[in-house]
This record gives structure tokens, C-alpha cells and sequence, in this order.
């Protein structure tokens, strides 16, 4: 599987619950994809009018791809990026939590170092103690030459929707 095939199957996956735009040359640093998801929950007595609770979850997307080994100082405009993206964010007593994922599909690998590095990163930001939600940064490393995912801590229970596909053998 190439890098843009994996762009292609990954727009598949999330064409049905996420806003997806293409914003070649909109951002700085740019993407070759961005999408945003916003959920909303609510609890009501007996009427819809008489709310007990409300809350919000949003999901922040951004893809990128590289066409040489991946090193940290490539990813750094990235993070600063999402870093700044999570300060601004504005919340409301609504809001309960907000993810902002990082994709970087590496289409020459990954560089250890990096790698080592970028899966124990842990971004996290706290609006108003806690009060109007959270924030946290999941970052997915695809590795292209090893088909193979690799993730931080807070990207673990996303995992499944930014896997490679299984592919079915068939045994003779």
C-alpha cells in the first residue's frame, strides 16, 4: 500500500461521521487534510425542554504526509501547531473534551529516534481546572514500508479506524 492509497482508504473510513476538507496551501504548516467532528449529548426530564445535562466532543483531525524518513524536527511545526490549536480552543460549561489527532503517513519510514520519541508524547490541556472540559493530542505514525501503526497513549483507543487493512489469506 502507498502513502495515497492509504490517504484514499483513510477518507473512506471517515467520510461518514467527520467534515472533511482538503486544504492544500490553507494552513501553515500545511495538511493534505483536515476534518473535524462534533458530538453532542444530551439528558432531559420528561420533556425535552427540562435538560438535567449537556455535552459536547469534538475530534480535530489533521493528515499529513512525508516522503523521507520522518525526524522530530519535521514533526515540530506540527505539534507547535496542535500545541497553539488546543490554547485557543474556546470551550463553553458545555464542552466535556476535545481530541486533536496528528496523522503523519510516512512514505520512507520512520527515524527511531523519532519514533521513540513522538510515542511517548503526551499533550493534554485543561480548560478552567477541568470545569469547561479537556483537551489531548493523539498522534498516529503510519509507517508506510512496514505497513505497520504506531501511536501515542492517547491515540490508543482510536487505533482500529487508522489501521491497515487485514488482508484475508487464503490457505491451500
Amino acid at each position: 500500500m502507498t502513502g495515497q492509497e492509504y490517504l484514499e482508504l483513510l477518507k473512506k473510513r471517515l467520510t461518514h461521521y467527520y467534515d472533511i476538507t482538503e486544504t492544500q496551501g490553507h494552513t501553515q504548516p500545511e495538511f493534505v487534510l483536515q476534518a473535524e467532528l462534533n458530538a453532542a449529548d444530551e439528558g432531559y426530564f420528561i420533556v425535552p425542554d427540562l435538560k438535567t445535562y449537556s455535552v459536547q466532543h469534538n475530534e480535530y483531525l489533521y493528515v499529513q504526509q512525508f516522503g523521507e524518513p520522518l525526524t522530530l524536527a519535521m514533526a515540530e511545526p506540527y505539534l507547535a501547531y496542535t500545541k497553539k490549536a488546543m490554547a485557543e480552543l474556546k470551550t463553553t460549561t458545555e464542552h466535556m473534551s476535545s481530541v486533536f489527532s496528528l496523522v503523519f503517513i510516512c512514505e520512507a519510514g520512520i527515524e527511531p529516534d523519532a519514533l521513540a520519541q513522538l510515542t511517548k508524547l503526551r499533550q493534554h490541556k485543561d480548560y478552567c481546572f477541568t470545569l469547561k472540559g479537556w483537551s489531548d493530542l493523539a498522534l498516529f505514525l503510519v509507517d508506510i514500508p512496514a505497513q505497520r501503526l504506531h501511536h501515542n497513549k492517547a491515540a490508543a483507543k482510536n487505533a482500529a479506524t487508522f489501521a491497515f487493512p487485514k488482508l484475508n489469506k487464503i490457505v491451500v
